[in-house]
């Protein structure tokens, strides 16, 4: 061969093995990147080298535990008390891994076991524990093999009662039959606490079936999520080996759970007694409480049984739980939780005594059931991937709680009880301050930050915007979209973007142009909420969007909102139904909006019955002229939108927006003639916000003069919220001394000390005009 061919030849093969070892080296690296996302999947974790990370990883998933817990209260002494327990965790190796992690908090754990599916033991070479991560990693000897199964197992384990503790496993006192006070216990997992009472994969999508046992004295009674299957006596120290009493305990087993989060779980042991009932289909209910209480609880058991009900219809999926215990304990972090088929009230929400709770007090407790009952489908049936949604479960349950109650025969407008009570002063009147405000929907990755998202943005705004789109896009496509998000994710977990597709499945049915995620998106993943200024130019009504919490600190923002606007007329009023709205929605996209409007119109109104998350300023013109309306006859405006009126009127007076002049022309024209509960809230609620100078008290006094009248000769408890326009007005006027109040509580007083006179019995009244008066001799 010609030399000239050898040094072409030696330049071939140099360039060949150049290109093999770029082939080996980027071979080389997509398998180190490979192992590297591996290790770091797409649900936001980064390995254990990320301090920013507290995710757990989907290397292994559980499938079951087996639970037993011990809690020793059968001591004098508080701090004697404890918790063992001993848990087998079913799971499933997706990847193969060498490393299992769980969560655990406070918990000593004594060994940790690995078995395979045939029974033999897989070595374990350490276990390290996180404090901050409050994770329990533990490290094999030999990888766990994608698509097998394993078993851990960790035994005696034990925990100490927090002092003043209400998540986790904590202590309470109670009293018995006798009278004797003791030590109970119950639980608050959610939403991460789970892993204060077990080791255990502590997060949302984490779902499993569990087998719970628990280990109780004779004399107690031991409650979770299920029914008991079978009870055993046995040795008291076999679990207590280190106390000489109790001799015996009782060890209850109980059914296994559907598949559910871990914070759904529940746990109590206490000396409580129980009332029940059946429904049409067979279903029990039941109210556990102390022996002093329980008797008194028949009304909220009942409630229970009729929400599963009318939820059922109106969701439009079956309620498979057939036994629903509900329990009231001394101490609960929130109002109550929603576990699985035991769910846990502070114990006066359970309580009714018709003699001494108020309308306001049995309102105020059936909402809470509804709402908890409703969760059943709402974070139980269906859960949130991760707690950054978890707007799904907490929005909705606050949004139906109201409509599930109102259609079951509640006999009076929720819907504005809905409007002053969530919208105005749990969400407007603290956006606007900026008290504690972020996105409905927001990033979180540690404990703290999760528990920083159960506030009033998510539950209250969130329930708003809910039921804005609820309006907006009618009750039958909303209720449709709803039935077919859950039945797609029952016993598993959704995210925004899978209800935003049931929305938009259902609306293209139906016919309506919308996208349902750019809607929502606009309420749920930004801050504050606009203000929509209207004012008539040219034939025609034009509305501008603005960002009302940076306009209230006079800020420029670039917000805007996919706002939907409903408008009406003293020309077309009489054709509206006064309840669906969602034929008559215009959608605001940008910053403004032009709508047509026949040149004979005297008076317009937007946002009808409030439907929207957003308030209103009209031209001066326009506001005079509703004012004119409400005096001539204020029956035109359904009861949310004069309260929608006085709220906006005086809260753009407070801002500057517009002169006092406004809502004082409104409030000192018609105010005497209302007799609906969600005006005078938002009226009273305002007046505390002004000075006499604003509006003379005399004023006041003689605007509350009729209503007083009708509140104090009406039915007691007519219905709810005429109950709570009676103890507001009770309130209002005795506190300032009014004459007429302070005249009927003398006579109410003299009454009732002539012996077995019918003295006031109305206890929406008693507290503010008997109960004080009478007491302090004023």
């Amino acid at each position: 061969m010609p030399a000239k061919g050898i040094g072409a030849h030696r330049k071939t093969l140099l360039l060949v093995t150049a290109l093999v070892a770029a082939v080996l080296i980027a071979v080389s690296l997509a398998i180190l990147l490979s192992l590297l996302l591996r290790s770091a999947p797409d649900n936001g974790n980064a390995g254990v080298e990320d301090k920013s990370n507290y995710r757990l990883p989907t290397d292994v998933k559980p499938v079951s535990y087996a639970l037993t817990l011990a809690p020793f209260i059968y001591s004098n002494i508080r701090d004697d008390c404890y918790f063992t327990g001993s848990v087998s965790i079913a799971v499933e190796a997706v990847n193969d891994t060498d490393m299992l992690r769980l969560h655990s908090v406070r918990l000593e754990v004594p060994t940790v076991r690995v078995r395979n599916s045939t029974g033999g033991d897989v070595s374990v070479e350490k276990i390290e524990e996180n404090v901050e991560k409050q994770w329990l990693t533990i490290k094999l000897g030999e990888p766990l093999r994608a698509g097998e199964t394993y078993t851990v197992l960790i035994d005696r384990f034990k925990g100490k009662f927090v002092k003043n503790g209400k998540t986790g496993l904590y202590l309470s006192s109670s009293y018995s039959e006798n009278s004797t006070e003791y030590y109970l216990v119950s639980s608050q997992l959610e939403p991460t606490h789970a892993r204060e009472v077990f080791p255990c994969f502590d997060e949302p999508a984490m779902k499993a079936e569990f087998n719970v046992s628990l280990v109780r004295g004779r004399e107690f009674t031991a409650l979770s999520n299920m029914p008991i299957k079978s009870s055993s006596l046995v040795p008291g120290n076999t679990w207590f080996p280190n106390s000489a009493e109790p001799k015996s305990v009782i060890k209850d087993d109980f059914e296994t759970t559907p598949t559910m989060s871990t914070y759904t779980l529940a746990f109590l042991v206490a000396k409580f007694q129980s009332i029940s009932l059946t429904d049409s289909n067979g279903r029990v209910f039941t109210n556990w409480l102390p022996p002093e209480l329980v008797q008194k609880s028949n009304f909220t058991l009942s409630l229970a049984a009729k929400a599963i009900g009318a939820f059922e219809k109106l969701l439009n999926v079956t309620y498979k739980t057939n036994i629903t215990k509900q329990a009231g304990v001394p101490l609960l972090n929130f109002a109550a939780m929603e576990n699985w088929g035991l769910i846990i009230y502070q114990q006066n929400i359970l309580v009714y005594d018709e003699n001494t709770t108020t309308t306001k007090s049995k309102l105020s407790n059936a909402l809470t059931v509804s709402h908890e009952i409703v969760h059943q489908w709402f974070g139980n049936l269906v859960t949130m991937k991760w707690w950054n949604e978890i707007w799904l479960n907490e929005a909705f349950s606050i949004f139906y709680s109201y409509l599930g109650l109102d259609l079951w025969g509640s006999e009076s407008d929720l819907d504005s009880h809905f409007v002053v009570d969530q919208k105005y002063k749990h969400v407007m009147n603290l956006e606007r301050k900026r008290y504690k405000v972020h996105p409905i929907q927001m990033n979180v990755s540690t404990p703290t930050e999760i528990d920083g998202l159960f506030d009033y943005i998510v539950y209250y705004k969130g329930g708003s915007v809910v039921r804005m789109m609820h309006n907006s896009i009618g009750a039958r496509v909303f209720g449709a979209a709803v039935s077919s998000y859950i039945r797609k994710h029952s016993y598993s977990n959704s995210g925004s973007e899978d209800f935003y597709s049931s929305l938009n499945e259902q609306l293209r049915i139906h016919k309506q142009s919308l996208d349902a995620e750019t809607v929502m998106s606009s309420w749920v993943k930004q801050v504050g909420y606009p203000l929509v200024t209207c004012s008539m130019e040219n034939g025609s009504l034009l509305l501008r969007q603005q960002d009302i919490v940076s306009l209230s600190h006079k800020e420029k923002s670039n917000l805007t909102w996919s706002i939907p606007i409903t408008a009406m007329t003293n020309l077309n009023h009489t054709g509206w139904s006064r309840s669906e709205v969602a034929h008559l929605v215009h959608w605001m996209r940008g910053e403004t909006l032009r709508l047509p409007l026949d040149s004979s119109t005297d008076w317009y109104l937007i946002n009808l019955r409030s439907s929207g998350h957003y308030q209103v300023n009209y031209d001066r013109q326009n506001w005079d002229r509703l004012a004119t309306q409400l005096t001539t006859d204020h029956t035109v405006f359904t009861p949310a939108d004069r309260a929608s009126l006085i709220y906006d009127s005086f809260t753009l007076a407070s801002l500057g927006i517009i002169d006092y002049s406004v809502p004082l022309k409104i409030v000192t024209g018609y105010l005497e003639n209302e007799t609906e509960f969600a005006p005078w809230a938002v009226f009273w609620s305002n007046l505390k916000k002004m000075t006499s100078s604003v509006l003379p008290v005399k004023t006041v006094k003689r605007i509350a003069k009729k209503v007083f009248n009708y509140v104090t000769t009406v039915t007691p408890k007519a219905s709810p919220l005429v109950g709570m326009l009676a103890e507001l007005t009770a309130r209002e006027t005795c506190d300032r001394d009014f004459t007429y109040c302070i005249n009927f509580a003398k006579d109410e007083c003299n009454k009732c000390k002539v012996e077995n006179s019918t003295c006031l019995k109305n206890p929406d009244i008693s507290e503010d005009i008997t109960g004080y008066k009478c007491k302090t001799g004023k």
